[in-house]
């Protein structure tokens, strides 16, 4: 499905990403995990088309879209899911309905999926966003992305900010999506994420230094020790 082929971009004149290449195949789930400052939202940007990338190519379904603007690749069912992003003003109801239109330009939100994946927001549709409490914000942005129907999340650091038991939730959540066939890359510093993976890709400064599946990988002392020792 996604294909990215020895991208190097970052900001004025420093790269943050240094010559990266791995792919993401149809319903896999694929985990960024690096330290903090490692580039992996840099990364996730430029897949989305934020970041230009400088050089280096961009395939999406057999496509290139290394030079396609965000809205092109959202609409081709790429989506980049940040660290936090619902409108506060809205209702819960309101924004899945924003977000199930974002390919499409209108709506075809089947609510009753959506409470099924996401019952900790079944009560609360008729609530302003800004109501809820952090971790229900990261579980609407989750829904939000589901909402849109786009093929690939690109989720950047989903358990940013959350308490132990909503990171749980979160992971609960992923592995649900995951059994739902949507393809999933998630960049992540939290090595509990690395258990979903079905490869993990491991970046330090701007490059890649393993990958591999985590059972493997977390049998390497090294690694062990500055990665999953957090």
């Amino acid at each position: 499905m996604l294909k990215v082929i020895d991208i190097v971009c970052g900001y004025g004149d420093l790269d943050i990403i240094k010559g990266i290449s791995f792919d993401v195949e149809n319903g896999q789930t694929k985990v960024l995990l690096s330290l903090n400052g490692s580039g992996k939202t840099t990364l996730l940007k430029s897949l989305s088309g934020i970041i230009p990338v400088r050089s280096g190519r961009i395939v999406f379904d057999g496509k290139d879209i290394t030079n396609e603007s965000p809205r092109e690749r959202v609409r081709s069912g790429m989506l980049y899911v940040p660290e936090w992003g619902v409108f506060p003003t809205l209702t819960v109801r309101e924004n899945l309905i924003l977000a199930s239109s974002i390919s499409k330009g209108k709506s075809n939100l089947d609510f009753s999926k959506i409470s099924e994946l996401f019952p900790d927001l079944s009560g609360r549709l008729s609530e302003r966003a800004a109501s809820l409490s952090g971790g229900q914000r990261k579980i609407l942005m989750l829904a939000m992305a589901v909402a849109s129907g786009s093929k690939m999340l690109l989720l950047d650091e989903p358990s940013s900010g959350l308490s132990p038991s909503f990171v749980d939730r979160v992971l609960d959540i992923l592995k649900q999506l995951k059994e739902e066939g949507i393809t999933l890359l998630v960049a992540e510093q939290n090595p509990s994420f690395s258990e979903i993976s079905d490869e993990l890709i491991i970046l330090e400064l701007g490059k890649i230094i393993s990958k591999g599946k985590y059972e493997d990988l977390r049998k390497n002392d090294e690694i062990r020790k500055k990665f999953f020792s957090l």
